[in-house]
């Protein structure tokens, strides 16, 4: 590689060594576990990944669409139209917005019947649904964004996940299935102020708005997810394969990051873990970056500065 040119690991260093001293490393490991990692995820890749999520919201161009915009502060707007382009992501989100109308009526006592008929209701708890209708509707030139309201397609990568921790379950006794319902449970929406505290929202000129962290909580685990998945299948792209003759061959960017980052013994220690290891991690968003092997079918509309953004 030119010495001109960063790749995506030294981006990702570089961007996140002024960070605060606020971690979401524990949380991440439960999270990752729940998404199909092993029960005791490597803390070393819990880290690589908390500095990936971290670089990629941090890289995020939703100050610069706001003050396009002329508004004071980061809103749900500027991030639906970082989002405009990729559909599976954007429909997955909006999703994500109605179930969030969905438990504030369930909070607030609302009948059951009374919330599948007021879907599409312009009230105030209703508020994230309208606020995503009425942006999209005001740059919906062809009616496709409009028309993800009304889309009830199956999302294959949600029904993957599902799958997966069905499978993940299948032999855990109480005590493990115990602790993988808790590990389900965990969001960065559920630890609001450390998130806030974790992405230095109080240094930021423009300041995200309250449904603008909640959608970067959101962003902040599908990212968690997406690299969970990527990571999964390039494990099993690089477990040795019967009958193989290319079983033991390493591809020279693996080689390039054990030697970099990882002694001969501890890639010898890596080797013996059945969790996701940091190379597999790396592996992956270098073949995301360039959609290479069983990686080419995920794409992603959203570049910047070099670097493939996961979650939009």
């Amino acid at each position: 590689m030119s010495s001109t040119v960063a790749s995506p690991m030294s981006t990702i260093a570089s961007a996140s060594g002024g960070r605060k001293s606020t971690s979401f490393t524990p949380e991440l490991q439960s999270m990752m576990f729940s998404l199909g990692d092993a029960r005791r995820p490597l803390h070393e890749t819990a880290i690589l990944v908390e500095d990936i999520v971290h670089t990629q919201l941090i890289n995020l161009q939703a100050a610069e669409v706001s003050q396009l915009r002329g508004a004071r502060v980061i809103s749900a707007e500027d991030l639906l139209f970082l989002m405009r382009k990729d559909k599976k992501k954007l429909r997955r989100l909006l999703k994500y917005m109605f179930f969030r109308d969905y438990k504030s009526k369930i909070v607030k006592g609302i009948e059951e019947d009374d919330l599948l008929e007021d879907k599409f209701n312009s009230n105030n708890t209703n508020k994230r649904q309208k606020l995503a209708q009425d942006f999209l509707n005001s740059i919906d030139q062809t009616g496709e964004l409009l028309a993800m309201f009304e889309d009830d397609e199956i999302d294959d990568v949600k029904q993957e996940r599902m799958e997966r921790a069905e499978r993940q379950t299948r032999m855990m006794d109480s005590v493990q299935y115990a602790e993988f319902c808790e590990s389900r449970q965990l969001s960065f929406s559920k630890k609001a102020s450390k998130f806030r505290d974790w992405l230095d929202c109080s240094s930021m000129e423009i300041k995200p708005n309250a449904v603008a962290m909640e959608i970067l909580a959101y962003l902040a685990y599908e990212t968690v997810a997406q690299l969970v998945d990527l990571a999964l299948l390039v494990k099993q792209d690089m477990a040795p394969k019967a009958g193989d003759p290319f079983t033991h061959a390493i591809s020279a960017t693996f080689i390039q990051y054990h030697n970099s980052t990882e002694s001969t013994a501890a890639c010898g220690i890596e080797a013996q873990s059945d969790a996701i290891q940091p190379s597999h991690i790396r592996e992956a968003i270098r073949r995301y970056g360039h959609k290479i092997g069983p990686l080419s079918p995920f794409t992603s509309a959203y570049r910047r500065n070099g670097m493939t953004f996961l979650a939009c």
